[in-house]
């Protein structure tokens, strides 16, 4: 099973739903490098803070037929 998290934003900035500092953008990939079915983009964080106990963070955007289609 996969562990869910619900980013925050403040002002623009990924916050660490753990101990509020900014996450740090690590990279992007596509579905298929983790070989996901459809297309989508699985994007990568970790938390600033050395003392967090949070390693990293992956979140998955599905792209949905109707948004590439715009």
């Amino acid at each position: 099973s996969r562990w869910s998290y619900s980013h925050k934003l403040f002002n623009g900035i990924m916050i660490c739903n753990n101990c509020n500092e900014e996450l740090i953008w690590g990279g992007d990939h596509s579905y298929e490098d983790y070989g996901l079915e459809g297309e989508g983009i699985v994007s990568n964080y970790t938390c600033a803070n050395p003392l967090c106990n949070v390693e990293t963070i992956i979140i998955y955007t599905k792209i949905e037929d109707e948004i590439r289609d715009e």
